[in-house]
């Protein structure tokens, strides 16, 4: 289903929230990111309802924020016409008693935020990890890990905290080189995406979405093609062995660089693993692609990690594949817009 103007089509939505169920909401603001591990939701409601069953309004009114309680089950499905897509399944993290309703939902990383992890970890791989990061969440909270890197990490510790802080340590030993998201609402991807993303492959096989600038989505939109020629940067990863002594790996994906960016990464126990994490970051900050976002309807569906496909006839050159780095829903009384980030262009190494 292609919206061509919302006048033809009605906004039609249904939302869960423990056992609350409401078809009629002010607004709901959907947040994902490849680049975060919590998918967010606020829902934004009036404090006071009508309780309806079998299309008969029982009644008096009911105290809204009354009817469920902090880390009830959440689930958002938005469409047109009656036809409805899961646009986001989590938890309750807290309500905002104000006038309208706003309550604040995160994702499947409320159960890390809520889950101590306190051991320290000598040496493990980085898929361990993250499986020990999600084990004993109880049935029906159960994340999946999809991780097919062998990287070793040494030294790491949840800081006696959560498992969510876990998983930030992770990232942030391998200087934000993982990419480590919900791709799907109880699954949990981690991997050096950049790297296979510029080398044409798409690592995640997310989904594909089709934007044809000018019909499915508007042409004045917020997208700037990105240029680095003259600010290409090299990366240098270093290690400090037991016995004083020094390693060290570069990238090596360019041609010729203006700039290094330098860090001391202790806890990468492999030089390999430090000259793959080099061109990963390397990857990043050398992108080419597309900076800001384009709006479009509901239709067509695309969730972080999709690869986009960008037919602009004004444009050619513009043309091709690109990685969805961010969404976001805006729906309610005024319409609905789903927000598109766009990053890199798929194959872009060769280019480099």
């Amino acid at each position: 289903m292609r919206p061509e103007g919302e006048g033809m089509f009605v906004l039609s939505s249904e939302i869960t929230i423990g056992k609350f169920k409401f078809t009629g909401v002010h607004e709901v603001r959907i947040r994902r990111s490849l680049h975060g591990l919590a998918d967010t939701a606020i829902i934004t409601i009036p404090s006071i309802a009508k309780i309806l069953r079998g299309g008969v309004a029982f009644p008096g009114t009911i105290t809204t924020a009354n009817q469920f309680n902090d880390g009830d089950a959440v689930e958002i499905k938005l469409g047109y016409n009656g036809y409805l897509r899961s646009e986001f399944s989590g938890f309750v993290r807290h309500r905002s008693l104000q006038m309208p309703l706003e309550v604040h939902c995160e994702g499947y990383s409320w159960l890390l935020r809520r889950t101590s992890n306190a051991r320290f970890y000598k040496a493990d791989k980085v898929k361990a990890l993250l499986e020990e990061a999600v084990s004993g969440l109880g049935p029906g909270n159960e994340i999946a890990v999809e991780c097919d890197l062998n990287l070793k990490l040494g030294k790491v510790n949840g800081d006696g905290d959560s498992s969510f802080d876990l998983l930030t340590n992770i990232k942030k030993y391998t200087d934000e080189c993982l990419t480590c998201f919900f791709v799907e609402p109880n699954k949990l991807w981690c991997g050096l995406l950049y790297t296979a993303w510029a080398k044409g492959e798409d690592a995640l096989k997310a989904g594909t979405v089709k934007y044809s600038i000018g019909e499915n989505v508007r042409r004045d939109q917020q997208l700037q093609v990105k240029h680095n020629e003259n600010d290409r940067v090299e990366v240098r990863y270093s290690k400090k062995l037991p016995n004083g002594n020094v390693i060290a790996q570069r990238s090596d994906i360019l041609k010729k660089h203006l700039r290094r960016h330098k860090k001391i990464i202790n806890r990468v126990l492999v030089e390999g693993d430090l000259k793959a994490l080099a061109n990963e970051k390397a990857y990043q900050l050398n992108n080419l692609g597309f900076e800001g976002s384009l709006t479009g309807f509901l239709e067509p569906f695309a969730l972080p990690g999709y690869n986009a496909q960008i037919l602009d006839k004004r444009f050619p050159e513009h043309n091709g594949e690109y990685l969805v780095e961010s969404t976001e829903v805006v729906f309610g009384m005024g319409g609905a817009r789903r927000i598109v980030e766009l990053g890199p262009r798929k194959g872009f190494a060769k280019e480099l």
